[in-house]
């Protein structure tokens, strides 16, 4: 191995929500240590992706590393807030009201 230590962030909750080598950059406060001699880049030590294509972070901070449950992340999925409006549907709703009120004016 190199020498390098490779850290995690977590949020609040525990979410770990970043993964990072000393080879590249140094740990803030709070930052966790989980590899003491690993490889030039995280992701050689730790191949894993912290993302699912959902883009939702897949693992926690317990005292080890340990995978989020399903539940959890369709959880998360389910409180997240509604997506806002697309131009073409903010458009079309424009659209409809300026008929409609068009339409009452007649």
């Amino acid at each position: 191995m190199d020498g390098r230590k490779h850290y995690i962030r977590v949020n609040e909750d525990g979410t770990i929500v970043y993964g990072f080598s000393s080879a590249f950059e140094e740990p803030q406060e709070g930052d966790i240590v989980i590899f003491e001699d690993g490889p030039r880049h995280f992701h050689e030590a730790f191949s894993e992706p912290l993302t699912n294509d959902r883009g939702q972070f897949r693992f926690k901070w317990t005292g080890q590393v340990v995978e989020r449950s399903q539940q959890e992340l369709d959880d998360e999925w389910a409180a997240r807030p509604p997506a806002s409006p697309t131009v073409e549907e903010r458009l079309e709703a424009t659209e409809q009201a300026l008929l409609a009120m068009m339409e009452a004016m007649i």
